[in-house]
C-alpha cells in the first residue's frame, strides 16, 4: 500500500540547528575536559554538526515515499492535496542544502589542517555559513511539514480490493449512507460540502472486505468552474476501478434540482463505464416515483438498507467475476 508509513515530523530550521550545535558543544565539553588538543575539538566540532546535520535531512529526504512510484490515483491525490511540483522542489532543496554542507565541511576541514592558529575563526565562518544555509530552507521546512499531516490524512485505499464509491450533489445523504453500510465515519451536517476529502471505511461478507468510499458532493457545472473538493471526488471515480452508489435526493431538501442531480449522473454515465446503482434516499421526507432509480432508501430511519447491501454485494461480485474474465 502505498501510503502505509506514516510521515514522521519535519523539524524546522531553528530545531535543526539548535539539535547539531549542541551535539557539537557537548562532545567538545568532554573533549575539552579530557584534555583533548584544541586542534582536534575545533575539527570534531565541524564533523559533528555536518553529521547531525546531514542525517535530519536525509531523514526528511527518506520519509517521503517515492512519488514517482506511487499508483497513478495516489500521485494526483497528493497534487491535489499538497501540490506535487511544490513538494519536489522542496525536496530538491533539501537534498541540494544537505550535498552543499557536506562540500562546505570538506573545505573547511581542509582549511583548518593548514592553520596552526585562528582555527577557532575558521570553524565559526563554517557554522556561519551552514546556519545560512539551513535558515533559506525555512520555507521548504515548514511546507514539508505541512503537507506530511495532509498526505498522513489520505485515506488508506487498497485498490486491488472490491470498492464502492458514494457519489452525488452534496447534502443529499451521502455521508450518512456509508456511516449506515461501513466503518467509514465522515462529519455529518446539514449544509452542503460537509464532506471536504475522501474518506474511506470498510464492511466484511464472510470473509470478504469491501471497501466504501465517501467522496466530497458535485455540482453540475463546467470542470473549470469546480472547486478541488469536487475535482477530488471525480479523481476518485476516474481513478478508483469501483462500483459507483450514486446518491439523488428526489424530495430536493438538500437544494438542489432533480434535474440538475440528474445532469450529474449523466455526465458520470457518460465519462466512465462503471457498474452503478442509482439510489433515491430521503424516503422518510417524501417518497417521489422515479423510473430511473434502482432502489429507495431512508439512511435516517434505515429503510431498505439491508436491501441496498444485497443490491451492492450482488453487483461487486458480478464485477469481481467480469474483471477475473
Amino acid at each position: 500500500m502505498a501510503l502505509s508509513r506514516k510521515i514522521p515530523y519535519i523539524p524546522n530550521e531553528t530545531e535543526i540547528i539548535d539539535r547539531s550545535f549542541k551535539r557539537a558543544s557537548k562532545k567538545a565539553n568532554l573533549q575539552y575536559n579530557s584534555g583533548t588538543r584544541m586542534s582536534i575539538i575545533e575539527s570534531d566540532m565541524i564533523t559533528t554538526v555536518t553529521s547531525s546535520i546531514s542525517k535530519i535531512l536525509s531523514s526528511i529526504m527518506q520519509s517521503y515515499p517515492n512519488l514517482d512510484e506511487m499508483p497513478e490515483f495516489y500521485q494526483k491525490l497528493i497534487d491535489l492535496t499538497v501540490g506535487i511540483d511544490r513538494l519536489k522542489i522542496s525536496l530538491d532543496r533539501v537534498s541540494m542544502a544537505n550535498k552543499t554542507i557536506k562540500k562546505l565541511s570538506k573545505e573547511y576541514m581542509k582549511d583548518l589542517k593548514k592553520r596552526r592558529d585562528s582555527r577557532e575563526m575558521v570553524r565559526k565562518e563554517f557554522y556561519g555559513r551552514t546556519v545560512s544555509i539551513i535558515n533559506g530552507l525555512s520555507n521548504d521546512l515548514y511546507f514539508l511539514n505541512d503537507a506530511r499531516k495532509k498526505i498522513n490524512d489520505l485515506p488508506a485505499i487498497d485498490l486491488n480490493e472490491p470498492i464502492i464509491i458514494v457519489t452525488g450533489y452534496p447534502n443529499v445523504g451521502k455521508s450518512t449512507i456509508v456511516n449506515m453500510i461501513s466503518t467509514g465515519r465522515p462529519n455529518i451536517a446539514s449544509y452542503p460540502f460537509t464532506t471536504k476529502e475522501i474518506i474511506a471505511g470498510h464492511f466484511y461478507h464472510g470473509r470478504d472486505k469491501y471497501q466504501v468510499i465517501d467522496v466530497p458532493g458535485i455540482l453540475d457545472r463546467a470542470d473549470s468552474q469546480r472547486n478541488n473538493m469536487e475535482r477530488l471526488a471525480f479523481l476518485a471515480i476516474e481513478q478508483i476501478n469501483s462500483i459507483i452508489l450514486f446518491v439523488l435526493d428526489l424530495t430536493e431538501t438538500c437544494g438542489y434540482s432533480v434535474q440538475e442531480q440528474l445532469n450529474l449522473l449523466n455526465e458520470i454515465k457518460k465519462n466512465f463505464e462503471r457498474p452503478m446503482i442509482v439510489v433515491a434516499n430521503k424516503t422518510d421526507i417524501k417518497k417521489v416515483d422515479s423510473d430511473i432509480v434502482d432502489i429507495f432508501i431512508s439512511a435516517k430511519t434505515g429503510e431498505n438498507i439491508p436491501e441496498l447491501m444485497d443490491k451492492i454485494l450482488l453487483l461487486a461480485k458480478n464485477d469481481q467475476k467480469n474483471k477475473k474474465g
